[in-house]
């Protein structure tokens, strides 16, 4: 095989409860994650004049040193002592810091590209290269719906996942993830109060009430003031729940098969320098060999 096209998902966070910090300074979670068609578009090419790692990326914002598909494919490569280069070009199209784990998303896209081109067949060893890299790339490793615990590494794949829609909602904003952190060790108490302040949406997934609400969620209305504009917008217009994914900039909907939202889609295109986007959670990997 010498080349595959995948498709490289983004994830919904329906849920995100910061438990702790740990000792090595990452945080304990727990959340409730769907994987959704949005995607980046990823193609491998190997390369068999070198052993080089080339890639191409549309946002020229990320560098090859930097780039946590680069990083996995070093790592793939010397893990499993393949003499061969690869050329990889990805169309970023899930937003940079936007909350949907676009760049976990690309170094799992990556780990499973290569697997499939060199016919290597050791997901526990796959999973090990994804935990060294970040702490979401095992989630979209499995690319199902799943209950994330600890800093993201512990995984339970949810049996029954309910079929969603979303709105999405995405500004021109990166948030890091560092530096949410840092405001929700600053900030517990003000979360607290907030969410003992506000009702969310329930839905049940596999037997649990899952509320769709957000730790970081009173953090963004807190110290980024569009976010609260966004927030209006969505209550006025009669829908009953939204919420923030991970830690980025993105606002979620979960939107009723029967709802037209049409309008609303248009109005906050026009009006708020918005990138709209309707999608569904779906499981599993999409990818073209050949």
């Amino acid at each position: 095989m010498e080349k595959i096209n995948i498709l490289s998902p983004a994830k919904i966070n329906l849920s995100l409860d910061v438990i702790s910090k740990r000792s090595d300074n990452f945080h304990n979670i727990k959340s409730y994650v769907q994987i959704i068609d949005l995607y980046d578009e990823i193609s491998i090419h190997v390369l068999n004049s070198s052993n080089d790692i080339k890639i191409e990326c549309s946002n020229k914002k990320i560098r090859n040193e930097t780039n946590l598909a680069y990083i996995a494919a070093y790592k793939f490569m010397e893990t499993f002592k393949i003499n061969k280069g690869v050329s990889i070009n990805i169309k970023k199209n899930i937003p940079l810091g936007s909350g949907m784990g676009g760049g976990s998303s690309n170094a799992a896209a990556i780990l499973v590209g290569l697997s499939k081109i060199f016919t290597i067949d050791n997901f526990n060893k796959i999973i090990e290269i994804g935990e060294s890299i970040g702490s979401d790339v095992p989630l979209f490793l499995f690319c199902r719906s799943s209950i994330i615990k600890n800093k993201g590494e512990s995984i339970e794949l949810i049996k029954s996942p309910p079929k969603l829609n979303f709105l999405l909602i995405m500004q021109d904003l990166e948030i890091s993830s560092k530096k949410s952190f840092r405001k929700w060790e600053e900030n517990k108490d003000y979360i607290k109060s907030f969410h003992l302040k506000n009702k969310y949406k329930q839905i049940t997934i596999d037997n649990n009430v899952v509320e769709i609400k957000n730790d970081f969620y009173p953090l963004a209305l807190k110290f980024y003031p569009q976010f609260n504009v966004v927030s209006q917008i969505i209550t006025s217009s009669g829908i009953d729940n939204h919420s923030l994914t991970g830690t980025g900039s993105t606002i979620f909907s979960i939107i009723p098969n029967e709802l037209d939202v049409d309008d609303i889609t248009t109005y906050l295109e026009s009006a708020n320098n918005l990138k709209i986007s309707l999608n569904s959670s779906i499981e599993g990997w999409r990818f073209q060999i050949d």
